[in-house]
């Protein structure tokens, strides 16, 4: 039953949607996650969004017929148009297929960032299997969680690589060796070759078959979370949610899209979502890099003059610190999203001179990667403080521990559901259970309260918050304190045990380049900017912190180390 013009969706508390849809007896009516589902496409303020576009090959498709000979992808000296990335695709799902994957078989792919993930990623998706990735980082314990739980059908692995045999480590942790297909590190090999060969066996009706029963909801892809408060997880994201997420982003990045350097690990949405499915829903080009450095990564950007940056405190550290002036990596960005942390303002003024569009985003694994964003225009205030409003089509709250929503500028867990959102965890019915509430919202593990202007704030981690003599301190706020301090570059606050107050801060300070700061002096700046309790109990001052392989600092490794500091 349809109702009309009843105004529910919502994005950010304000009501903006045209449509409810009751129960399912429509034919080709269905209500899905915040949205309208007919016979085709997700209907956002009252209109059919991209009907026909609901798989991640459609895109491919749709490239391919109408701009055949635009760039595609770019890797080191090759260049690949659409329709001839579709024919090396159409070649590889054919290699699948004879290889014995089937509808929900799992393949994994061990790639740098490169033109064969990306086709690997495309053929696998196309014929209804589901794509895996994996870091060459990782090491053998990664693996082995990884091959147990997602149970690869098949591992395309380029190997020998970076002086590691990985298709030996595979084996030895439980892989069985006829499962593995190795490749050499420039995407070629005797093995490579005979695996593409027997593709031949497959015609094109086989490959047309296995495409025409790939469903929307069918899951595209599993990408691992990254572990930091325990064993990975492999959230399930559907074909739906990736290109719904990909065209959203794509509406109103517009033609930043252009063009964008990939050197982030692959495996993480960070790279899959936020850099490839959004360049790929444009129809832009992907420049490979197989990882990041900062020098050849500021001469591609002089040969190629990428238009589309995704980028972090971090990564804007890592540039500001590299030999080569920021500018050079910077010559050609019309677009900036930044995430994953706290940018404080100053740095973000940095970066704001090279006169590029610049937006605050957030999103996680679970919601495949950007779902909140600063919109053109947002002043850099807005874009240090906030991480805007939800994309259209999705909703966001902020509940408290009983999943009601919050009164206006209370902190409570940022809470999401919409077509963006994960499917569930692979293999793991009650952590998937404890991650959606009773009405479908995602539990973020984040907490944040909304501004009176619509924008969300990003106060931290529900798990990093800890309690100091029966007071709540959010690690996000002491930091941003910290990090206003003009000698101060980076700041992570962690939680350590306490004879009196149960817990206390332990401050990480990182100073800038040629800067010098003391305890004392950043006791009493900090006095100025936040409540007595929330200030750190004890600091220490590094050259570098701890890193994990998507870039965010490692808290567990800073959090041990603060202990034992505590303990000695």
């Amino acid at each position: 039953m349809l109702r009309g013009r009843h105004r529910h969706w919502r994005s950010n508390g304000v009501l903006n949607g045209r449509f409810v849809v009751c129960g399912r007896g429509a034919p080709g009516l269905r209500f899905v996650s915040g949205a309208l589902w007919v016979r085709g496409g997700f209907v956002l303020a009252g209109r059919i969004k991209e009907a026909g576009l609901l798989r991640v090959h459609d895109l491919l498709a749709q490239h391919a017929a109408t701009q055949p000979d635009r760039i595609a992808a770019v890797d080191g000296a090759v260049r690949v148009g659409y329709a001839a990335l579709a024919r090396r695709v159409d070649a590889l799902a054919r290699a699948l297929l004879a290889a014995g994957v089937r509808h929900g078989d799992r393949v994994a792919s061990l790639t740098p960032p490169s033109l064969r993930f990306w086709e690997i990623y495309l053929a696998a998706t196309s014929i209804g299997a589901i794509w895996v990735g994996i870091n060459p980082v990782y090491q053998r314990t990664e693996f082995a969680h990884l091959i147990a739980n997602a149970d690869p059908v098949v591992v395309l692995a380029m190997s020998p690589a970076s002086g590691r045999n990985y298709v030996g480590e595979l084996v030895e942790v439980g892989l069985a060796p006829e499962r593995v297909v190795a490749m050499a590190e420039d995407g070629a090999g005797d093995a490579w070759a005979a695996f593409l060969a027997r593709g031949a066996t497959i015609g094109d009706a086989q490959v047309s078959a296995a495409r025409a029963r790939v469903a929307p909801q069918d899951t595209a892809v599993i990408v691992y979370t990254s572990g930091t408060t325990g064993v990975p997880k492999g959230a399930m994201l559907s074909h739906r949610a990736l290109v719904a997420m990909a065209l959203a982003n794509r509406d109103w990045m517009g033609a930043g899209l252009e063009s964008a350097i990939c050197a982030a690990p692959v495996n993480h949405v960070g790279a899959l979502c936020n850099i490839c499915m959004c360049v790929f829903a444009f129809g832009g080009k992907l420049i490979f890099y197989p990882r990041v450095d900062m020098a050849a990564l500021a001469a591609l950007a002089r040969a190629e003059r990428p238009a589309y940056l995704v980028s972090s405190p971090t990564g804007f550290l890592m540039m500001f610190s590299a030999r080569q002036p920021a500018s050079d990596r910077l010559l050609s960005t019309r677009l900036i999203v930044f995430g994953g942390a706290a940018t404080p303002k100053q740095m973000l003024a940095r970066v704001a001179v090279c006169g590029a569009q610049m937006s605050s985003v957030y999103g996680q694994t679970e919601t495949c990667g950007i779902v909140t964003r600063t919109l053109p225009g947002a002043s850099l205030d807005d874009m240090a403080d906030t991480i805007g409003t939800i994309l259209p089509g999705a909703d966001l709250r902020i509940a408290d521990s009983r999943d009601r929503v919050a009164g206006p500028g209370q902190t409570g867990e940022i809470q999401i559901r919409g077509p963006y959102v994960m499917s569930g965890y692979f293999r793991n019915e009650d952590a998937t259970r404890e991650a959606f509430t009773p009405d479908g919202y995602l539990r973020t593990g984040d907490l944040g309260f909304i501004r009176p202007d619509g924008n969300a704030v990003f106060v931290g981690r529900l798990k990093e918050m800890f309690k100091s003599g029966g007071y709540n301190v959010y690690p996000l706020e002491v930091e941003t304190a910290a990090c206003a301090h003009e000698a101060v570059e980076v700041c992570v606050v962690v939680p350590v045990a306490h004879e009196r107050f149960q817990e206390v801060g332990h401050a990480f300070v990182k100073p800038r380049a040629g800067a010098a700061v003391g305890v004392e002096d950043l006791r009493a700046f900090l006095r100025d900017r936040i409540a007595h309790y929330k200030i750190p109990k004890t600091f220490s001052f590094e050259t570098a912190l701890p890193l994990l392989a998507n870039g965010k600092v490692d808290r567990l490794a800073l959090k041990a180390r603060a202990a034992a500091l505590a303990a000695a």
